[in-house]
């Protein structure tokens, strides 16, 4: 998609892009009370899913273990999210994979830096998770929004972060907007081993999709 100028235009009609081409390294900013689009980019991730034993039979190298998966969609409009799927879609997969709230260590959010779907998200997690939530982060801070591959890219970012022992920051980050609900956003490197993620991607058309991993 992102090599392709048409679907990257097809984005652009939409106005979903940052207008800051004046200081670009500042311009994907999620969460940040002056953000005012996305920015565009992309990459490629390999991730290899197999059974547990099986995995163990063969001495695999696990680096980690999906405790649940779950994702819905909203229906509301095809570039502004309602929040209320992606709400759902959290409490979901906290339900399917067997776990407390609290046992939570970390958020890699979706945010795009776009200023309804950050909010949105937003609102959606501090109704999950109230004012005791983890650490949060959005890698898109400083990758810019991988179009197709974003959802995998958390996967493997999330990974790298829990065999570093470290949580990647918010980077461009000076606040949130007045009346957001306040967000704990690592908006620094934090030196923690997150061992238990929730990983958030949502999409145009509001469609959803939540993983919880626990790594090993």
């Amino acid at each position: 998609q992102e090599i392709n100028w048409q679907a990257v235009c097809s984005f652009d009609a939409t106005e979903a892009f940052s207008l800051r081409v004046d200081d670009p390294a500042k311009a994907s900013r999620p969460f940040d009370k002056e953000r005012d689009g996305l920015v565009p980019s992309g990459g490629a991730a390999i991730i290899a899913l197999e059974r547990m034993d099986l995995a163990k039979q063969r001495n695999a190298n696990i680096l980690g273990e999906v405790l649940g998966y779950s994702f819905s969609s909203d229906g509301y409009k095809l570039s502004v999210p309602s929040g209320a799927g992606l709400q759902r879609c959290m409490s979901d997969v906290i339900s399917r994979a067997g776990v407390a709230i609290r046992d939570i260590d970390y958020i890699c959010a979706h945010a795009t830096s776009t200023p309804i779907g950050d909010l949105r998200e937003a609102e959606a997690i501090y109704n999950v998770f109230g004012q005791d939530m983890p650490w949060i982060s959005s890698v898109k801070s400083m990758t810019g929004h991988e179009m197709w591959m974003a959802g995998a890219s958390l996967v493997v970012y999330g990974l790298l972060m829990s065999k570093g022992g470290f949580i990647a920051p918010n980077i461009n980050f000076s606040g949130q907007e007045e009346g957001a609900p306040p967000l704990k956003i690592a908006s620094e490197t934090i030196d923690k081993q997150p061992k238990m993620m929730l990983l958030n991607s949502a999409g145009f058309g509001g469609t959803n999709c939540c993983l919880i991993i626990k790594a090993v």
